[in-house]
């Protein structure tokens, strides 16, 4: 939301012919800040998702000069290709995890990083530490994540012989490569929504708390009363902001099982880059990712929709 002070109201109000040519240069500028940056979102954005979306309608092989239109049939034919259902829901299932896991994790993460205490680890430290995956490429995690998984030399087995328990094939297995992936994509992702949180944890009220203290107010009470309550708008950030990312994610699922076992763990992200650069079939790519970019569209809408009306209730 934005909020406009009384003076910015009133120039709003005011018709451009009676603006002193001060406040008609400072409307300038600000136009002119925002020129690059529509430049920027023009030529990489909105051209690029136009040149899809009409390319989704066409069959072209990217060198040809010459484009055949078919109308819908590249949209038909996707549910034709070899396991795609098995991708789309494995792709569902892999954004709602990585959310699910991320948002919550994070949180409590956060909520730890923020208490105060005698004793305690140096709490920038941790910070530094919870934040460093982010600042590392998905290729990258997706490497160290695979070596980790190795069968035979990875640390991960190497401790659960240590323990007395089996090895696991972390990376051929169906059902557990699938979470294999979702807990490096959550390992990788969550400095950043814990950062949001601690945010959001230091903006509340000092005086909220102690007035509920004072008031009776048991640690759980004021926990989900206060802290849960005030967090909406972090938390609707993270929400939107993971999830995105999640359907989006391309090297790092990739780097980890290379879509193995069968299609178990190929996403759509990757079906597209393989109808588009290997297949050269960029009518049904375009089409695939139409597809993605709806389902992606929708889900933030609902998700928007759904929190922003939690935020408006508290």
């Amino acid at each position: 939301m934005v909020v406009m002070n009384n003076s910015t109201k009133r120039l709003a109000r005011e018709p451009a012919a009676n603006r002193t040519p001060f406040q008609r240069r400072r409307s300038v500028t600000g136009v002119l800040f925002l020129v690059p940056t529509m430049l920027l979102v023009g030529v990489f954005i909105v051209w690029p998702l136009i040149d899809v979306i009409i390319l989704s309608f066409y069959d072209w092989n990217g060198v040809s000069t010459t484009m055949s239109f078919v109308g819908l049939e590249n949209f038909r034919s996707l549910t034709d290709l070899p396991g795609f259902w098995e991708m789309a829901s494995g792709t569902v299932v892999y954004a709602a995890g990585v959310t699910a896991l991320t948002v919550v994790i994070s949180f409590f993460v956060a909520l730890g990083l923020d208490k105060k205490g005698k004793g305690r680890i140096n709490r920038s430290f941790l910070r530094a530490m919870w934040f460093l995956p982010c600042l590392l490429s998905m290729m990258v995690v997706g490497i160290l994540w695979r070596i980790m998984y190795n069968y035979n030399t990875g640390v991960i087995n190497n401790l659960l012989a240590a323990a007395g328990a089996k090895p696991v094939n972390w990376l051929e297995t169906y059902g557990v490569t699938r979470w294999a992936i979702i807990v490096a994509s959550v390992w990788a992702q969550l400095g950043m929504c814990v950062v949001i949180f601690l945010a959001g944890l230091q903006s509340i009220p000092t005086e909220l708390y102690e007035a509920a203290k004072i008031d009776g107010a048991s640690g759980l009470q004021r926990f989900t009363n206060i802290t849960f309550t005030m967090m909406a708008p972090s938390i609707t950030i993270n929400v939107l902001t993971t999830s995105i990312t999640a359907f989006k994610m391309y090297e790092l699922p990739l780097t980890v099982s290379n879509g193995l076992p069968g299609y178990h763990t190929r996403l759509l992200t990757q079906k597209i880059h393989d109808l588009g650069f290997k297949a050269i079939d960029l009518g049904r790519g375009s089409a695939l990712s139409v597809v993605l970019i709806v389902v992606i569209t929708v889900i933030s809408i609902v998700q928007l929709t759904y929190l922003r009306r939690r935020e408006d209730i508290y």
